[in-house]
């Protein structure tokens, strides 16, 4: 039997690092979700779903990897990675919608270009929905992506 290269040591670990940050991201992510009581209603449930995407994915890729396995996972990344955008599109949405409401801009928003309104919605400067929440989720599902990234099973 052979040791393994330095190189394929240090990807190895790479590999688990990635992991151990995509579970630590989900569980975060879960937590603040939980914290805000981001459940009432059935758009609110969706990140929920996405987490448990995302999470499929990790063990995928952590406890059964092989070349359907990686792949699947990939895909899997990809789903939760296009809620996540949809997601952060929502929240710009929303928060461009209670613009007029804002005691900052109710005499002023209809008056607003429409590229300062959604720059306003988008930067934070008005609406209550948090716009880089979403991305949390991207984030888990980005580093599940990076994790199956040469990994062996795939061969060269």
């Amino acid at each position: 039997m052979t040791a393994a290269s330095p190189a394929a040591a240090n990807e190895g670990l790479l590999r688990r690092v990635l992991l151990a940050l995509a579970a630590l991201s989900i569980v975060v992510t879960a937590v603040e979700l939980a914290t805000d009581r981001h459940w009432e209603t059935f758009v609110q449930r969706i990140p929920w779903f996405a987490l448990l995407v995302a999470t499929a994915a990790l063990l995928l890729v952590a406890v059964q990897p092989g070349r359907g396995s990686i792949r699947a996972a990939r895909l899997l990344a990809a789903l939760t990675a296009a809620v996540a955008l949809i997601g952060v599109y929502k929240h710009v949405e929303a928060n461009r919608d209670t613009g007029a409401l804002d005691f900052r801009y109710s005499a002023t928003w209809d008056s607003m270009s429409a590229a300062s309104q959604w720059w306003k919605a988008a930067s934070g400067g008005v609406g209550p929905s948090p716009v880089l929440a979403p991305l949390a989720l991207a984030n888990s599902a980005a580093l599940v992506f990076a994790a199956t990234l040469r990994h062996p099973v795939l061969g060269p």
